[in-house]
């Protein structure tokens, strides 16, 4: 049985009392002109009732279930005018029941509760009952109904809720393996990319014979080990806690400026030319636009090393009203040029490149959005953060 039927132990309690309450009252107001056929009956519905709480609880029995529903509803509107109205609890409870479960058609539910306002009309035809007393008891049959109603709406909003949150949960890991990927990617295309070349760089230079530029080399690809080993902890770290949440820092603009600066310096160590232009006004960064606008260039930076190595890589920060433009322009290679559509010389290390600044800078609380061009042979990524 589904979560949101299956009643608890206060629910079996509280039932089982009200069925022991009413057949007490029935044994105690039994007369001797009422027929014992009634008295079988109503206590008929009774058990009805008692069993189908009892197999609910439990979880099992569905069917069943709903067969005793059936018995309580029927037996117990029929019945009820000629014990004074007892009769009509199970009648009533079963209804409820029918109607409030979310897993049965509301239509089955309904049609039960018109049935039983009809039985409680023509079981009051052999014993005369009131007028009165008939409408009462066919009004509890109406309000049964509509509590079923009211607890059948109430079941299908928890149950939606529910699937919301689950579904909240699953976007937000999947958006965390996004996060970690974009990392790693970063990780591999910047850091393990510029180790290669520095490594090869020694390999060419003791070859040479020069061990002294060689040993320059091999510290310049110690500090990129370490500086992607550092990067690779943060990302396992994500991994290990992807909910964590802690609050958001703020990047002062010398701050933020010393880290493109870094990222220039590097990408001159590791053979490239590159210089860095800033217009505007700088202001303060969330440490989440920051770092999309670091990735950025660091990633263009790889990008130009990997299909243009050597050539003088142009780079611009302009500060703006309500918005930050980062762009990194560099020379096309001819023969690259002829062999890779735009799209591709985006992106490096395994093609994901454009696509995760996209994804990192789209996820921004205020937005930005990430472009890829190519025209006058030259080749330009431009990236732009909104700012508030």
């Amino acid at each position: 049985m589904d979560f949101w039927t299956r009643p608890g132990l206060l629910a079996l309690t509280l039932n089982l009392l009200g069925a022991a309450a009413i057949g007490w009252s029935l044994l105690r107001t039994h007369t001797e002109d009422r027929p014992v056929w009634v008295l079988v009956v109503a206590f008929v519905s009774l058990a009805a009732w008692v069993l189908r709480s009892t197999m609910s609880f439990a979880g099992r029995g569905r069917r069943t279930a709903l067969v005793l529903s059936l018995v309580a509803a029927v037996t117990g509107a029929f019945v009820a005018p000629a014990t004074d109205g007892l009769a009509i609890v199970p009648a009533a409870v079963a209804v409820l029941y029918l109607i409030g479960d979310p897993e049965r058609p509301l239509q089955l539910g309904g049609a039960v509760a018109v049935a039983s306002a009809a039985l409680v009309a023509v079981g009051a035809v052999p014993f005369g009952s009131p007028v009165t007393a008939v409408l009462g008891e066919m009004a509890g049959i109406v309000l049964a109904a509509f509590a079923g109603l009211s607890r059948r709406q109430f079941r299908t909003t928890e149950e939606q809720a529910a699937l919301l949150r689950e579904r909240d949960l699953e976007m937000r890991e999947e958006a965390a393996r996004v996060a970690i990927a974009r990392d790693l990617h970063d990780v591999l295309a910047h850091s393990l990319g510029g180790l290669v070349i520095q490594l090869d760089a020694v390999d060419a230079l003791l070859e040479a014979g020069d061990a002294e530029a060689a040993r320059d080399r091999v510290v310049v690809a110690r500090g990129l080990a370490a500086d992607g080993l550092a990067e690779a902890r943060r990302a396992v770290a994500a991994l290990r806690d992807p909910d964590r949440t802690a609050e958001e820092a703020t990047v002062t603009p010398a701050d933020f400026r010393a880290t493109l600066d870094d990222l220039v310096a590097a990408h001159r160590t590791l053979g490239g030319t590159a210089d860095l232009c800033v217009a505007g006004e700088p202001r303060p960064l969330s440490a989440r636009q920051a770092t999309a606008l670091q990735r950025a260039l660091q990633e263009a930076l790889s990008n130009a090393r990997k299909h243009a190595p050597g050539a003088p890589v142009d780079a611009g920060l302009d500060w703006q009203t309500g918005r930050v433009l980062l762009t990194v322009s560099s020379p096309l290679v001819a023969s690259r040029v002829a062999a890779a559509p735009v799209s591709e010389l985006a992106v490096s290390g395994g093609g994901h490149g454009l696509e995760g600044m996209r994804e990192r800078f789209a996820a921004l609380p205020l937005g930005g959005s990430v472009a890829a061009s190519s025209a006058d042979g030259r080749f330009t990524v431009t990236a732009e953060a909104r700012l508030a």
